[in-house]
């Protein structure tokens, strides 16, 4: 079954999403205007979260609970705790521009660590929003390394007005597969430019993508720093497990 949005599902997710980033809570007036959701509409789901630890409640304000935490120690997936620490800051000290780590959360890319000092992007990071697979250079390299029929999913479930984004990333498809690398040129932020390479962990395990940005002057030497990144990471046969499978 493709994935594909649910209205409550969405309105859940949204509420979570909204909540997690403000350690001091949010009033359900200032969660409803985050949302432009009438109060009554999410009072319900915001009730109900609070029954089941997703979110608690102190002195009327909303905070995320210890619910989500406790899922993704049962689960063990917790996808930052298998990064090494010091791997940003020396990849970050052998290209000289700033530094990404991307994992895929759900239908969406979401950056975990920064360094450098390209300020949207550490915005991005820092609060962990949610970003496009298939409009990413570290997106891509996740969506080119999962099974044809995950990737046709995930694809088929884009909006009509993602579909040039898809296009893109379907034509640059094979040179992504060939080389393990791919490449954002200013498309989602004017003058920023970024490649981006698969993360595995010791078993060949897709973690995530690094990506390394920067602004015009780096253009052209984006693919020789996707060559490092890679070399830093020993991963110079880059072929994604999914293109094997195929």
């Amino acid at each position: 079954m493709p994935p594909r949005h649910h209205r409550t599902v969405d309105r859940v997710t949204a509420i979570l999403d909204a909540v997690a980033p403000v350690p001091q809570g949010l009033t359900l007036a200032t969660l409803a205007d985050r949302l432009d959701a009438p109060k009554s509409s999410i009072h319900e789901l915001v009730n109900g979260l609070l029954a089941t630890g997703y979110l608690i409640e102190h002195e009327h304000r909303i905070s995320l609970g210890p619910a989500p935490f406790v899922l993704t120690l049962s689960g063990n997936r917790l996808a930052a705790q298998e990064v090494d620490r010091d791997l940003l800051p020396r990849i970050h000290e052998a290209v000289e521009c700033s530094v990404l780590i991307g994992i895929q959360v759900g239908m969406s890319l979401v950056y975990i660590d920064q360094i450098g000092e390209e300020p949207a992007l550490e915005f991005a990071a820092r609060n962990h929003s949610r970003r496009s697979l298939y409009g990413t250079a570290s997106g891509k390299v996740i969506l080119a390394d999962l099974p044809g029929r995950e990737m046709d999913a995930l694809l088929h479930s884009a909006s009509s007005a993602d579909r040039a984004e898809v296009d893109r990333f379907l034509a640059e498809l094979p040179e992504i597969r060939a080389t393990g690398l791919a490449y954002n040129l200013g498309s989602t932020i004017p003058n920023v430019y970024s490649v981006a390479t698969a993360l595995r962990s010791p078993d060949g395990t897709l973690v995530g993508a690094v990506c390394a940005v920067g602004r015009e002057e780096l253009r052209e030497s984006l693919p020789d720093i996707g060559r490092r990144i890679q070399s830093l990471l020993g991963s110079r046969d880059a072929t994604p497990r999914s293109a094997e499978r195929r």
